[in-house]
């Protein structure tokens, strides 16, 4: 017999007490849980060694032009450079081994409780990513300007069905301004935002995940010079997303899709998509407040460390050298490029 360790039979070292030797045979189950990273791995890992550290950006260079004259100047030409800035914030999370628990139970707790500490820990790693890639991002000299993720209903005005970018992502070859399906948000903003009520034909109502959301993603980053035609780009879904991918009709159909994803029960690409599962995005999935599915390029973010997660097992002699255990991490995450980033907004 198996089990696991819950909160509800206690709290602290209490918690334990359940756990007796009649109650199992060997060894520790594991309550179901996210135990992996699966959001930061995608991005830029970088190493921070102060609170604040800034990532250099480079710009655009000018268009060529004609040389009609003879014996001219040389020609002069700019090219914009800035940065994003990093501040790293401490996390931690420690527990007390009790001794004279160890003689109630067959299997040494301490492991599986590191183990149990390092998953908490690498959920937090996701979250400050998923926080940041539609958060403020800090740019300038000396992180003082605040650029905002382009958001739906700007200026007063409603965006749910449109999609809305912003004015520093709005392109260089081929420029998006505010006509058609699009709406161009003024001022330090950045991103790609396809509306929850998004659709081609009939929009209007709150949707989930469709054929024309992804399609306009591609499209708009296409246009952005972002991607070329034959990018496959990443799409972080939750549970109910999937289940809503297994209801469009081109994905059901084998003559679609290159896997018998029905077969398998699960889709992993589909239209340059690769779709991968993170239960953690934000948003409660309701059209007031959709779910923020993430589409992003590994240029997207940075994730910066001064103190990679990291564990310290001590006794404290201040409580009868019981052992404790305490892990730790100093990190933070900034978005580097809102054109290669966009948030789908979707309802469960």
């Amino acid at each position: 017999m198996s089990y696991f360790i819950s909160s509800g039979g206690g709290t602290g070292s209490s918690a334990i007490d359940t756990v007796k030797v009649n109650q199992f045979k060997e060894g520790f189950a594991t309550a179901f849980q996210q135990m992996d990273v699966r959001l930061a791995g995608a991005f830029r890992m970088e190493t921070q060694d102060t609170e604040y550290a800034y990532h250099d950006r480079i710009g655009i260079a000018e268009e060529m032009q004609e040389d009609t004259v003879r014996y001219g100047d040389n020609p002069q030409s700019e090219i914009d450079m800035d940065r994003r800035r990093t501040q790293v914030r401490d996390y931690e999370l420690g527990k007390y081994i009790e001794p004279k628990d160890l003689h109630r139970v067959l299997t040494d707790p301490t492991a599986p409780v590191i183990a149990e500490m390092r998953k908490s820990g690498h959920r937090k790693i996701d979250d400050i990513v998923r926080d940041n890639i539609f958060g403020i991002a800090k740019a300038g000299k000396a992180g003082a300007t605040e650029v905002s993720f382009v958001d739906q209903g700007f200026a007063g005005e409603a965006g749910d069905a449109l999609i809305s970018v912003g004015e520093m992502s709005k392109g260089h070859s081929n420029p998006i301004t505010t006509t058609g399906d699009y709406r161009l948000q003024s001022g330090d903003t950045e991103g790609i935002d396809i509306g929850v009520e998004y659709d081609k034909t009939s929009p209007g109502t709150a949707t989930g995940i469709t054929l024309d959301k992804l399609q306009a993603v591609r499209y708009t980053m296409m246009r952005l010079d972002v991607i070329d035609q034959s990018e496959v780009l990443d799409i972080w879904l939750g549970s109910a997303q999937f289940n809503q991918l297994m209801d469009i009709e081109e994905i059901r159909n084998a003559d679609y899709s290159i896997r018998k994803n029905l077969a398998e029960g699960n889709v992993t690409s589909f239209m340059g998509f690769r779709f991968r599962h993170f239960e953690r995005l934000s948003g409660s999935g309701t059209a007031a407040d959709p779910r923020q599915c993430i589409v992003a390029k590994k240029e997207a973010l940075i994730f910066s460390q001064a103190k990679s997660l990291s564990v310290d097992i001590w006794k404290d002699t201040a409580k009868k050298n019981i052992p404790y255990i305490l892990f730790k991490l100093s990190a933070d995450a900034t978005r580097m490029f809102g054109e290669c980033t966009a948030r789908v907004n979707c309802i469960d």
